[in-house]
């Protein structure tokens, strides 16, 4: 008998209260750290994600002489699998990555053009604004098929390559977010 692959479509779902702190430049993942002097470094981890989600590198560079450098976050994503995203930063401000992250278990630093001098340059890693909708190992997110935010229809946005979504209202904590989505799982068939 020949194995075949294939796939099979399930059925999942997200429920839930997400909080976004975009603006949150001292960080929840990694709170600020001083980076004056350092070209690179491991951050300490200080919290996890309340749910899977992307997450947000902030860089504050207080005499803009940083024109490169990179956040490496290593972790778990909505499923439990392993995964690592780089966020390249160019100038001060927020960078937010794409993979959803269900736990942090390392950061690191990394300088790649210009100097940090000023003991006020730091980095921190907050929230992003994607939600991961978890699945299975080895799963691909097919597509949203109902979406509610704060009790109304959501027209938001759908990431397939990552499994993410993004409501096109604003999340704080109290809105309920409601997702209904399809997924496929890779199995061998006879």
């Amino acid at each position: 008998m020949d194995r075949k692959p294939g796939r099979i479509t399930l059925v999942g779902q997200y429920n839930g209260e997400p909080e976004v702190k975009v603006s949150d430049t001292n960080g929840t993942i990694v709170t600020t750290a001083i980076i004056s002097g350092l070209t690179a470094g491991a951050l300490t981890v200080a919290a996890q994600p309340d749910y899977p989600r992307t997450l947000m590198a902030f860089l504050t560079d207080a005499n803009a002489t940083i024109t490169g450098a990179t956040v490496t976050i290593v972790g778990l994503d909505q499923n439990g699998e392993g995964i690592t995203d780089i966020l390249t930063i160019t100038a001060a401000g927020a960078v937010e990555g794409v993979k959803a992250f269900s736990k942090v278990t390392s950061a690191t630093w990394a300088l790649v053009s210009g100097t940090v001098t000023a003991t006020d340059d730091t980095v921190a890693i907050g929230f992003g604004a994607r939600i991961g909708l978890p699945s299975a190992p080895g799963a691909t997110i097919d597509r949203v098929i109902s979406s509610i935010f704060d009790d109304a229809p959501d027209a938001g946005t759908f990431y397939a390559n990552y499994g993410t979504y993004i409501p096109a209202g604003t999340m704080n904590g109290a809105k309920h977010l409601e997702l209904t989505y399809l997924f496929s799982v890779p199995v061998v068939t006879y």
